[in-house]
């Protein structure tokens, strides 16, 4: 249901740029696109990894101590709001000659409301609410929708799309709060504060979360640093679409992670062996498919979506298609519900700090077109070599081995 719902959130979500491009110049489109970036980076660390730890507490706490686990963990993302204010209006102050100064102010209002909306739908999934949860996806989708192309629409600039996207976090906020509060802060309090704890595990998530999604972004900082906000913006729509299918598999962590976490505790490896294997199986047989038919209609569907203004996107596109398939494959929730936090904060650190390398050296290596194409092609690298990494550490704590656990001969006959 929840893939569904991300499924049907993601196809309306493709109307935003689909509009967008149309009545925005490269420019400020561009220039809108860097700021969702610098917001993604920020997001992801000062969440402080409040969503994943709802999925690995939830489970294990009693239901009369579930009042104090949410409590806890909005009191935490308000403490995290400020900090994102703060951070934002001392940016603005320090930078002098940059074109992305004067929207930072604004950028730090939409980051600090929106760290209050992210963990709503791990909440809602916990609470066995998933339908609640496919539909609140799809909801946010079409306040976007409704709102965004508006804005653009008014005001056809960076600082116009901004206006748009502040008021739409804004309506999304009132009701997560609604639910929070009507839900949580009005029951009794049982059990004991457990924040250090929380912060513990959730830390080393948040932090992981910032890397990879520096690591995964390296390419396009390269891109913002050495070109223009134009090249920029076809660069970006080039390499949007693998990363977005994330959301399949992260519908299956909110439901799997829990499951996971809980069969942990109860030291059965078997059934995290099961929920594994089962998993990988099915999103094989989505996402091998889904390369194949991505790379053979490419140049019509970003003609169609983006005009031929962006055809240059379409090498980019293909390149970046060698990730669809590791998104069947990489997936950390064996290390997220057996606690390994730090293993992952690790990992993505170093292939981080490879990916700036091997990005930099093929930058300033490469001739001619080639400058742009080879920067991607560092970021699908670094992502394999990350992926059999997780994928040999998680066989190893639920001490098993490769085709024991892997479903090869399914995977084979999808292929």
């Amino acid at each position: 249901m929840l893939i569904y719902g991300r499924a049907s959130s993601f196809l309306l979500s493709l109307l935003i740029p689909f509009f967008l491009t149309r009545i925005l110049l490269k420019e400020d489109y561009g220039s809108y696109q860097q700021l969702v970036m610098i917001y993604t980076i920020v997001q992801a660390i000062l969440l402080f990894g409040m969503p994943q730890s709802l999925l690995y507490y939830y489970p294990r706490k009693e239901a009369g101590e579930h009042p104090l686990l949410v409590r806890q963990t909005w009191m935490i993302l308000l403490f995290s709001a400020l900090i994102v204010m703060s951070l934002f209006w001392l940016g603005s102050q320090i930078i002098e000659n940059h074109h992305l100064k004067e929207y930072l102010i604004l950028l730090g209002i939409y980051t600090s409301l929106m760290i209050f909306v992210m963990p709503i739908q791990n909440l809602l999934i916990l609470e066995g609410k998933t339908s609640t949860a496919m539909w609140s996806m799809i909801f946010f989708t079409v306040i976007d929708i409704a709102i965004l192309p508006t804005a653009a629409w008014l005001n056809p600039t960076t600082l116009g799309i901004l206006h748009g996207i502040i008021f739409a976090a804004s309506l999304k906020v009132v009701m997560v709060l609604f639910h929070v509060y009507s839900t949580y802060f009005t029951k009794e309090i049982s059990g004991t504060s457990y924040l250090k704890e929380q912060l513990a595990y959730g830390i080393p998530v948040g932090l992981t979360a910032m890397v990879y999604v520096i690591n995964v972004n390296v390419d396009k900082y390269l891109v913002g640093l050495f070109f223009s906000s134009s090249v920029f913006a076809v660069y970006y729509l080039g390499s949007l679409w693998a990363p977005i299918f994330g959301w399949i598999t992260q519908s299956a962590s909110q439901v799997v992670t829990p499951m996971m976490s809980k069969a942990h505790k109860d030291g059965n490896l078997s059934e995290i062996k099961e929920l594994y294997q089962n998993s990988i199986s099915k999103l094989a047989f989505v996402f091998l498919p889904a390369t194949i038919l991505l790379i053979f209609i490419a140049e019509p569907l970003i003609l169609t979506m983006f005009t031929e203004t962006y055809r240059d996107s379409i090498p980019i596109f293909m390149i970046y298609l060698i990730l669809v398939p590791t998104y069947s494959l990489n997936l950390g929730w064996i290390l997220m519900a057996s606690g390994q936090t730090k293993y992952l904060l690790k990992l993505a650190l170093s292939m981080s700090i490879v990916n700036i390398i091997l990005s930099y050296w093929l930058l300033t290596t490469l001739e001619g077109d080639n400058r742009l194409l080879g920067i991607p092609f560092s970021t699908v690298l670094v992502t394999w070599i990350s992926t059999i990494l997780v994928m040999n550490r998680s066989l190893a704590t639920i001490e098993s081995n490769f085709f024991e656990t892997f479903p090869v001969k399914e995977m084979w006959k999808i292929a």
